[in-house]
C-alpha cells in the first residue's frame, strides 16, 4: 500500500504507551515522506504527492493516530491500494506540462536543444 503527501516535509507518526510512573514511552514510529514541489532526487514525486510505500499493518496503525486522521481530512495524504511497484507508477505517469525539464528530457527529444552562441572575435585595431 501507498500513501500519496502533498505536505512539504516528512511526517513522523510517534505512538506511546503508559510506563512506570505514568510516563510515555515510544512504542513505534511510523515516517510519511514529504517534500511534494520540492526538488529532491531521493523522493517519488507524482501530481497527487509524494510517495511512501508502507505495510498494511502500518497502515491500519497509522489509521488510529488522530494526527494522521486530521492529515487525511484536510487532504494532505491519501491512502492508494496499488499492486504495482512505485517505480511501475512513476512510468506510467504523464509528465506535467509545469514541471521542470531534465535531461531525459533531452534525451528524449521532447525539448530542443539550446542554442550555442559562437564567441565573438575580439577586436582588432
Amino acid at each position: 500500500m501507498f500513501i500519496t503527501s502533498k505536505m512539504a516535509a516528512p511526517v513522523t507518526y510517534t505512538f506511546y504507551t503508559k510506563g512506570a510512573n505514568n510516563i510515555n514511552l515510544i512504542t513505534d514510529e511510523i515516517t510519511v515522506n514529504g517534500g511534494a514541489d520540492v526538488i529532491n532526487k531521493k523522493t517519488l514525486d507524482t501530481p497527487q504527492g509524494v510517495v511512501t510505500e508502507l505495510t498494511d499493518e502500518q497502515i491500519e496503525k497509522l489509521k488510529s493516530h488522530p494526527l494522521f486522521q486530521m492529515h487525511i481530512a484536510n487532504g494532505a495524504l491519501a491512502i492508494h491500494s496499488v499492486e504495482k511497484e512505485a517505480k511501475k507508477i512513476e512510468k506510467e505517469l504523464e509528465k506535467d506540462k509545469s514541471s521542470q525539464i531534465t535531461p531525459e528530457d533531452y534525451e528524449k527529444g521532447e525539448v530542443k536543444k539550446e542554442i550555442v552562441r559562437k564567441a565573438r572575435k575580439p577586436r582588432t585595431k
